[in-house]
């Protein structure tokens, strides 16, 4: 979650270095006090909400990182770190939203709503439209520009998520979705909190296999030092161009003649051999190949530690593979099935350095860029941040 800060003051501290206790007032620039401001533990099912006088309390029961979140609909969203508000008193300022620029530049449409509503939950919340739903959907709005290719979604309100498979509802703050379909590219980005619909057999069940081999358990791994032994493998790996794809040239060459092509509104395109090589090359292979230069990484070949803290400080792609068994309840039992799945994921840290947390969160997670099965995670298989196999 990249931190973000609107007008988030803090005064008056009163430190208890033994008080799990959050307490606060939450106003505006003015000094109007506001009612009704969600005040969470982003991604867990820690919650609170400020009373009439702006006031509120909150027990983060003895979790120590995170974000601390203060949202309400139609104000801004204002996001700060846990470890440096445990135990204090704050005062807190957020204001009404405004209408941004980008809104009047690419106006939010009921067509673009039609148009990409499914592309959107794809890629949100997954393929499974019957068990994992936006209650409040409608209340989204689409821009597109059809120009660049770029798609933006905004949530005015906060979105509510019934998973019945994992038995959550989820109160979601949807603070930026984008989606660069020249470069093939979707991310986004908000802040949650979690309810309990239960504690069935078969919530435990669908939550222990939503968690083998996710972000999180590789994370918390990763913290432990207990990689080998919970089956992860991790090798350096580098992407390098492919010397049979075509040069950026010769695709400059081969698109200047598509746009001759269109601009003469030609009706039969005839390429000569030159352009009918770079075509078939282009379309025959992948421009980048995967290298593998070291494998079976130990911790310590891409993190480092420092004062009890544990630090991802690496510049290349990290390849993280991991064999799942899926479980299954058997004569009341959760058991390993008997068929493995191999995951195989790709993460390349854009920052030089941040921190992993022990909840299985990283402090700058939109710095890490995710492929293959860690970036197909989506909404519907997150866990809250205090999870634990076999709740």
């Amino acid at each position: 979650m990249k931190r973000i800060l609107l007008f988030c003051i803090f005064l008056g501290f009163v430190c208890n270095c033994f008080s799990q206790i959050i307490s606060g007032k939450i106003q505006t620039e003015n000094g109007s006090a506001i009612s009704d401001v969600n005040v969470y533990l982003d991604g867990t099912k820690i919650s609170t909400v400020s009373n009439n006088d702006g006031t509120f309390q909150l027990d983060v029961q003895g979790q120590k990182s995170g974000n601390l979140i203060f949202q309400k609909d139609h104000y801004e969203t204002s996001i700060f770190p846990l470890n440096q508000a445990i135990g204090k008193s704050v005062k807190v300022i957020i204001n009404p939203q405004k209408e941004i620029e980008e809104v009047v530049i690419i106006p939010y449409t009921e067509e673009a709503y039609r148009n990409f509503i499914n592309y959107f939950l794809d890629q949100f919340i997954g393929f499974d439209r019957e068990d994992v739903k936006i209650k409040n959907q409608r209340t989204l709005k689409f821009s597109y520009d059809k120009k660049n290719q770029f798609l933006k979604v905004k949530a005015p309100q906060t979105l509510i998520i019934e998973n019945k498979n994992l038995g959550y509802t989820i109160q979601y703050n949807l603070i930026n979705f984008e989606a660069d379909f020249k470069k093939k590219s979707t991310s986004y980005l908000g802040t949650s909190f979690f309810k309990e619909n239960g504690n069935k057999k078969q919530f435990i069940l669908n939550r222990m296999n939503a968690y083998k081999g996710s972000m999180m358990h590789f994370l918390r791994t990763l913290y432990s030092n207990e990689l080998e032994k919970e089956g992860f493998i991790v090798n350096h790996a580098k992407r390098i161009r492919n010397p049979k794809y075509p040069s950026e040239t010769d695709i400059q060459k081969l698109e200047d003649y598509y746009s001759f092509v269109r601009s003469q509104k030609v009706m039969t395109v005839h390429l000569s051999d030159e352009l009918e090589d770079i075509s078939r090359r282009k379309s025959e292979n992948a421009e980048f190949l995967m290298a593998i230069l070291k494998t079976k990484m130990k911790e310590s070949d891409f993190t480092k530690r420092r004062d009890g803290r544990l630090f991802i400080d690496f510049e290349d792609l990290l390849q993280v593979n991991y064999q799942k068994y899926y479980y299954e309840i058997k004569k009341g039992e959760f058991v390993k099935s008997s068929g493995v799945v191999t995951q195989t994921s790709f993460v390349h840290p854009e920052a030089m350095e941040f921190e992993i947390f022990p909840e299985g969160i990283s402090s700058e997670p939109d710095q890490l860029i995710l492929e293959g099965d860690f970036s197909r995670q989506n909404i519907s298989k997150m866990l809250p941040l205090d999870y634990k196999l076999g709740n």
